[in-house]
């Protein structure tokens, strides 16, 4: 076998078994980033935020996860603006739904969504961004405007 027959299986087996790793893990990788909201003026509160911003990361959202940490959440990102869908398909905890108009200020709120329910939450009015957090765990109000830098 000639050494560049050689160098293409290598890399064919290398790109076989990355993509079966990941199709097995099938989670993908969201990128973390620190938001505000303005509760009070005074002392915004800081938000560990993890990013859905592509089809599939929106898809999958926080399906799978046992439970996410306090202060924590996840913030769906579209370019335009629609009226937005969700589900608790798979997902084990109860969340909070925010939803946000292009300025990040909080339009509309969804309120304890039950762990593995498949009924349809649907927004009200078209909205860019969907935030996700533990039920119960924020007193965010509508007027509340999330700030992030991403």
């Amino acid at each position: 076998m000639t050494r560049q027959i050689k160098i293409i299986m290598l890399g064919f087996f290398l790109t076989l078994s990355e993509g079966t790793a990941y199709s097995e893990s099938n989670h993908p990788i969201f990128k973390q980033i620190v938001c505000t909201v303005n509760v009070n003026k005074i002392n915004p509160r800081e938000l560990s935020i993890e990013l859905a911003d592509t089809e599939y990361k929106r898809s999958y959202g926080l399906m799978n996860r046992e439970d996410m940490k306090s202060n924590s959440g996840m913030l769906f990102v579209w370019k335009d603006r629609q009226i937005r869908n969700f589900w608790m398909k798979n997902t084990h905890f109860n969340l909070d739904l925010f939803f946000l108009n292009n300025q990040g200020e909080i339009i509309e709120i969804y309120k304890n969504a039950k762990a593995f329910d498949e009924t349809n939450i649907k927004s009200k009015e078209k909205v860019k961004y969907v935030l996700e957090m533990n039920a119960g765990e924020q007193n965010f109000k509508i007027g509340n405007k999330l700030k992030c830098n991403f």
